[in-house]
């Protein structure tokens, strides 16, 4: 039966109306795990909170360690995709690209790194920007754990992001 091209317009933008959704719900996820979970003064977003946490909950168990990097992984590289387009090679770009960015930044947090990293107060004060980064690749620590979510919130947002075109 023919439903109509008007009709399937609609299905495919209903379907990709539903990606940042996804995306939005994955973020939530990772950073309940911050909020419940972590202490507060190491988060760059909850650091000003600190004084207001509370006793920490041991609520999402062993996920907790990697869940937040599967679930920003996927969300921001879902983002990019979205805002580089549906072609094949934006999505592939965009899945590829923030893998690349995430890698990079948790490697750098390795513990070799951190004497490379002895930071220089004259320009960290002068940049703030490099204040908050240095601080937190000195806070942070490298996980391989974080390394294989990363990868595989990625490959979802990849695959994800290709659902709307199967079905079309």
């Amino acid at each position: 039966m023919y439903t109509g091209t008007s009709t399937l317009i609609r299905r495919d933008a209903a379907r990709w109306l539903a990606l940042p959704g996804s995306a939005l719900l994955a973020l939530c996820l990772g950073t309940s795990v911050y909020i419940v979970e972590r202490d507060w003064a190491t988060a760059l977003f909850l650091a000003p909170f600190a004084a207001l946490q509370g006793e920490q909950a041991d609520f999402f168990g062993v996920l907790g360690n990697v869940l937040p990097a599967f679930c920003h992984a996927y969300a921001f590289a879902l983002l990019l995709i979205l805002a580089l387009g549906r072609s094949r090679r934006a999505r592939l770009t965009g899945a590829c690209a923030w893998f690349s960015v995430a890698a990079i930044l948790e490697v750098l947090q390795a513990e070799w790194f951190a004497t490379v990293l002895d930071r220089p107060a004259a320009l960290t004060t002068a940049v703030p920007a490099l204040n908050s980064l240095s601080n937190y690749l000195l806070n942070g620590h490298f996980d391989y754990g974080d390394l294989v979510a990363t990868g595989l919130g990625c490959a979802i947002a990849y695959l994800i992001s290709s659902v709307p075109e199967e079905f079309s």
